[in-house]
């Protein structure tokens, strides 16, 4: 991956091809005539590069390139390579690469590959929870692509750096960039389905965490009134090996390709992953405005887009799937949620989430009056949590045992409140 002269070039494939000067001078030219190429110290005619790709067995066009050329293929190729460690958490191998990348960029005065080496960097420490600096990041890749008229990369600065304010709660910070992004978006060729989406559910969220109830439903109808997307990570290290020995033979075309291709890939990943995040905060907006069945409706979405892949939003998708149908009294309903929640919580050896699905069934049977159930679940959820160490968690289950206990047992009521009380001061919360 050298960046060579034409004369670099002749001299390195030379020497590969274990050939004298004279050897590849033949009766065309002499030997000192080629030494003088090599150092880059003459010119050569387009007859003569003929003659010599067809000696060294490349193209002309390869002889040809400029070091700019060269740079420019390489930095793209390093930077697609770059965007797949961090799509695959590598996130180490990624800083690597940009390092070298931004090099390359400052010798080359390559603006635009500069800008995306600094969004990349900001999608690192974004990553890291580095917040301050993945802004600082973000606002520099900015200023390269408001240069160079990159309307995606443009609106991909302001929502991340609004993402970033919507996570610290600075909310009216967070609708301006989004603001800017969807004007960059209305601009923009592509339709992006999937952006206005995103975008739209996370101003309905900063709207309806300023009290502004109708802004945020104004929203919410944008996101109703559009348009839902899987794939396999082996397909992709399989993509990506090949673009990699691409990349390592020179053939920058053919690896820029494959890494594109396992981009494309990963996107549809993230569409799918993202998707489910953009229904969670519907479904956490139309709760917090009073209505049970929208947000049942986003819940059972995230769920139905996530139940294959039985990750972090599937279950928190089930969970407010039972949480709604507890409200609403539909205990049957909620209790065969519950056991699908169970189940994949102990198939993915998840602690917590078991105890959450134990917790509803207690919930469940205490709203009912069957108190001795509800006590026989929370003592289940004693052993998990117990295991888990969280003694907060714990306080408040002995805190609950001494309420189900009052209409049963006076001494097992003051028993367990007094384990509760006594992890709470032990832990300061009172």
């Amino acid at each position: 991956m050298d960046i060579l002269s034409l004369g670099e070039k002749i001299k390195k494939l030379r020497k590969e091809k274990n050939m004298t000067l004279k050897e590849l001078a033949g009766d065309r030219i002499t030997a000192a005539q080629i030494s003088h190429i090599e150092r880059d110290k003459s010119h050569t005619s387009y007859e003569l590069l003929e003659y010599l790709s067809g000696k060294l067995d490349v193209s002309i066009d390869y002889l040809l390139e400029t070091k700019e050329m060269q740079s420019r293929k390489i930095t793209d190729n390093l930077i697609l390579q770059s965007e797949v460690y961090i799509k695959c958490n590598e996130l180490e191998n990624a800083q690597r690469q940009i390092a070298e990348v931004i090099e390359i960029c400052k010798k080359y005065d390559l603006t635009d590959n500069y800008g995306k080496c600094n969004f990349l960097l900001a999608t690192i420490n974004l990553k890291n929870g580095n917040y301050s600096e993945a802004v600082s990041d973000f606002e520099k890749a900015l200023y390269f692509f408001i240069k160079d008229n990159d309307t995606d990369n443009i609106f991909k600065c302001y929502l991340n750096i609004g993402n970033i304010y919507m996570k610290d709660g600075f909310y009216k910070g967070a609708i301006s960039r989004f603001d800017f992004a969807e004007d960059v978006l209305d601009k923009s060729k592509n339709e992006g389905v999937e952006s206005y989406k995103d975008l739209y559910s996370k101003m309905a969220y900063c709207y309806i965490k300023l009290d502004k109830s109708e802004k945020s439903l104004e929203y919410i109808q944008k996101v109703d009134s559009l348009d839902k997307k899987n794939s396999s990570m082996e397909e992709v290290e399989m993509i990506s090996l090949k673009a990699n020995n691409f990349l390592n033979m020179g053939k920058y075309e053919e690896s820029k390709e494959y890494f594109k291709k396992a981009l494309d890939i990963l996107e549809k990943e993230d569409n799918k992953t993202g998707m489910a995040s953009v229904y969670l905060t519907i479904s956490e907006i139309y709760k917090k405005l009073g209505n049970r069945d929208k947000a049942l409706e986003y819940s059972y979405k995230v769920y139905d887009i996530k139940k294959d892949s039985e990750d972090d939003y599937m279950m928190t998708g089930l969970f407010k799937i039972i949480e709604v149908y507890v409200e609403n009294e539909e205990y049957e309903m909620a209790k065969k949620y519950c056991k699908i929640a169970l189940a994949s919580s102990i198939k993915g050896k998840n602690k917590l989430n078991e105890y959450r699905a134990l917790r509803f069934y207690s919930d469940m049977y205490r709203k009912q009056n069957e108190n001795n159930l509800a006590i026989e679940y929370l003592n289940k959820c004693i052993n998990i949590i117990s295991e888990v160490g969280n003694n907060k968690i714990l306080a408040n289950i002995y805190i609950d045992l001494g309420e189900l206990y009052s209409t049963i047992s006076k001494d097992k009521e003051l028993e367990y409140y007094q384990k509760g009380v006594c992890m709470y001061r032990n832990l300061e919360i009172i």
